[in-house]
């Protein structure tokens, strides 16, 4: 029987991560948590990571920010002053999990380290995501998503051969350490459903980004020499190469063994639209090795140049989908290279309902976001919800949860320890509308 709300449904997260940890949060609300967004009262800094929606910008346009806070709750706390200090350390008392990614030592100079919180509260799991970790040399360095990228080894790896190294356009540092996170958080809960006490745990960027280049550093480390960057085209026996078609790009793997039926499938293909250069006829299939690809025989390396020719001129005359198409009928290693556009219109993730509709208040429209991580088959995850205005449940939590009364949620406003809406960003259930306030969990 399967049950909605999501496997870690009645689960409180307190989330004061900025974007090095986003996508921690963000997998926690999937999975059915109550996961509060503890922001300044001026916002999270996500939420001025552009592009914005409609070139609009404010607390409420980010795109990234409608991505990575989709599913969560928002409250304001101005963590300088005592009493968002004493709030927090309130909140953390009942909290399952807090996520935060502050400078090393930020938090525990505000009296607000694991060990302060778990005092409170032994139970807490403390996560610490962190650009370098929280020990060495690099502990109290600062670091954007191109460091992280740069310092795991990933950057390295990325472009041609002979030209400088490349970024991965959308942040990828960052997204492997929040996912990472996430992943430990959940191995120190498993801990915890045995002992019944929490921990502190660290996750390091440029750590994870080392992770995600394992075979590389394998490599490095068995033959005493590292991996140089080959582009498009691998040493070895095959040759990957990209090639332009009718509406974009087309990634294809020819050679020898395994894909000798993909090279010949395409060859005959070619031949339907004229003959083919004498160089390809020469060519033994058998025989395109490794070793002979590396040779550098001259006919050898005019037939495989022969080939590619010949390849590319008939792919350039279809579409991604008729190439697509005769590939799948054929069994050929080919993969069209899918823009933003096609994804969003991919009808294999269409069929698993991937992508979900949410009406986003304040913009007045129905955004299509990306759905979870994973399908649960006993426990599938919440109904999708739109990410949080600023401040928005500043009531329902302090209020309603915390038992803040109307007086005193009033003087926290006064004095800015919680801030306010700003005008047009009002919802029901903000900070301004203490009489909606009620319990959420």
């Amino acid at each position: 029987m399967s049950e909605a709300g999501g496997p870690l449904r009645g689960y409180r997260v307190l989330d004061l991560a900025d974007e090095l940890a986003a996508l921690c949060g963000k997998m926690f609300a999937d999975l059915g948590a109550d996961v509060v967004k503890v922001e300044p009262p001026s916002g999270c800094s996500t939420r001025r990571i552009p592009p914005f929606l409609d070139e609009r910008g404010g607390a409420d346009g980010s795109c990234y920010f409608l991505a990575t806070a989709a599913g969560k709750r928002s409250i304001t706390l101005d963590l300088e002053q005592a009493n968002g200090r004493e709030l927090l350390a309130r909140l953390a008392e009942t909290a399952d999990f807090l996520i935060e990614s502050f400078p090393v030592g930020h938090l525990a100079g505000l009296g607000l380290s694991y060990e302060a919180l778990a005092a409170g509260n032994p139970g807490l799991i403390y996560t610490s995501v962190t650009p370098f970790g929280d020990l060495g040399p690099g502990a109290t360095w600062t670091a954007a998503d191109i460091v992280g990228w740069a310092a795991g080894g990933m950057m390295a790896m990325m472009g041609a051969p002979g030209r400088p190294p490349l970024q991965v356009s959308v942040p990828q540092a960052c997204f492997h350490a929040g996912s990472e996170a996430a992943v430990a958080s959940m191995l120190a809960h498993l801990e915890r459903v045995r002992s019944g006490l929490g921990q502190q745990v660290v996750v390091s960027m440029q750590a994870a980004g080392v992770w995600a280049t394992n075979s590389e550093t394998a490599f490095a480390a068995l033959e005493d020499r590292s991996l140089q960057r080959s582009g498009i085209v691998p040493a070895g026996g095959t040759r990957s190469s990209l090639y332009r078609c009718a509406d974009g790009y087309i990634q294809l793997l020819i050679g020898g063994g395994m894909f000798q039926p993909t090279t010949t499938g395409l060859l005959d293909w070619a031949r339907e639209y004229g003959p083919l250069p004498a160089a390809v006829s020469d060519i033994d299939f058998s025989t395109w090795t490794p070793a002979r690809n590396q040779a550098g025989d001259p006919g050898f390396v005019a037939g495989v140049a022969a080939c590619e020719s010949a390849i590319g001129e008939v792919l350039s005359r279809l579409t991604k989908a008729e190439i697509s198409r005769r590939a799948d009928e054929n069994g050929w290693v080919v993969a069209p290279v899918a823009t933003m556009a096609d994804v969003a219109h991919d009808r294999q993730l269409e069929a698993r309902g991937y992508f979900q509709n949410v009406t986003q208040p304040g913009l007045d429209r129905e955004l299509t976001l990306a759905g979870p991580f994973a399908r649960l088959g006993a426990s599938p995850g919440p109904s999708p919800r739109p990410a949080p205005g600023l401040g928005e449940h500043n009531a329902d939590v302090l209020c309603g949860e915390l038992g803040v009364g109307a007086e005193e949620f009033a003087r926290l406003q006064a004095a800015g320890v919680i801030g306010s809406a700003p005008p047009g960003q009002m919802r029901p259930g903000t900070a301004l509308d203490v009489s909606r306030a009620g319990a959420h969990r």
